[in-house]
């Protein structure tokens, strides 16, 4: 298999990007920034903007999951869940049990300082009443 050009995988982390953002789909953005981060600091450059979109992103849709299960009359909590891979910060939030509103609030996913190459994986969870 032949390794690609930098050209060709700025292409199809551009395709990507496009495609998640036709379908709305702020976490897999994130993600998304965070390759691309990852690629040119392999390079030998600064990714750090990259970054910051990538955690901006994910702080949107992250907002979006606590908003919708405000509105549901059932879930009041929510639950932390880690990657199975979790970075030492992640971790440390792993079972931690947020009221909705403190969630809102303080806003501890995801984790800004998260070392991942796909930044900060964990989720929400529902505590259903």
């Amino acid at each position: 298999m032949s390794k690609l050009s930098s050209d060709e995988k700025w292409k199809r982390f551009n395709k990507k990007l496009e495609d998640f953002m036709k379908t709305g789909d702020f976490f897999g953005l994130g993600t998304i920034y965070y390759e691309m981060a990852d690629f040119i600091e392999e390079e030998g450059k600064d990714g750090s903007h990259l970054k910051e979109l990538g955690y901006q992103m994910k702080l949107r849709s992250h907002a979006a999951t606590l908003s919708r299960y405000k509105e549901s009359v059932v879930v009041k909590e929510v639950d932390i869940l880690c990657a199975g891979d979790p970075c030492s910060f992640c971790k440390q939030l792993q079972g931690k049990v947020f009221a909705i509103e403190q969630a809102t609030l303080s806003k501890p996913i995801p984790v800004k300082d998260c070392i991942h190459e796909y930044g900060c994986r964990c989720v929400y969870l529902p505590r259903v009443v």
